[in-house]
């Protein structure tokens, strides 16, 4: 008798093991990020990204638009802060600009 594996789709197209280990690595990466540089845009993404884990939780659809919703309102935020902060401390990223430009003329 020929059986075969039926596979049941699931929200992420891996599994919860990687995505625990993306959201880890992404956390103490936008941490780092803050500390060293006090942004706050990347404080934001230090929770947007491992917020998503929530969809883990629960296969109700009410929660997944909700989180969806909620993560696209921290990316939004992240963005304009990001824009704001720019403006009040041009300073910040023009550190950053020269530091990039110096890297490429040395190479």
């Amino acid at each position: 008798m020929n059986t075969t594996e039926v596979l049941q789709p699931t929200l992420f197209p891996f599994p919860f093991q990687h995505h625990l280990i993306f959201c880890c690595v992404a956390l103490v990466f936008f941490g780092y990020l803050y500390m060293k540089y006090k942004k706050p845009h990347q404080l934001i993404m230090a929770i947007a990204i491992p917020f998503s884990l929530v969809l883990w939780i629960s296969t109700n659809r009410v929660l997944f638009y909700a989180v969806g919703i909620i993560e696209v309102i921290l990316l939004i935020t992240a963005l304009v802060l990001n824009i704001i902060h720019k403006k009040k401390h041009p300073e910040l990223y023009e550190e950053e600009k020269n530091d990039n430009e110096n890297k490429g003329k040395s190479e």
